[in-house]
């Protein structure tokens, strides 16, 4: 699992947009920069779209566990899933605070 300090935050990086068709479940990231795109699962696209406003990682787990009714620690493993994989893929970045 990913250590992530709860005071940590995260921002889309730039070039990065989210578009949704919820009605056929399609989510996307789309890096207009490079050209990458994407495809993602609503639970992630919640979550990226939350990096929209700066909140600490403590602060987006409670949102997400209030959301999918999950306990503390299976928002932060699922969360953390989700930041590794968009770190790795350049779709968000670490900010100070």
């Amino acid at each position: 699992m990913l250590a992530i300090n709860s005071d940590t935050q995260f921002v889309l990086a730039e070039g990065i947009s989210l578009q949704s068709i919820p009605e056929l479940e399609h989510y996307f990231a789309f890096n207009s920069s490079t050209g990458d795109h994407f495809k993602l699962n609503h639970t992630a696209h919640w979550a990226l779209a939350a990096f929209g406003s700066a909140t600490s990682f403590q602060g987006l787990v409670d949102k997400f566990a209030k959301e999918y009714d999950l306990s503390q620690d299976t928002a932060k493993e699922d969360l953390s899933e989700i930041i590794r994989y968009a770190l790795e893929n350049n779709i968000i970045k670490e900010v100070s605070a």
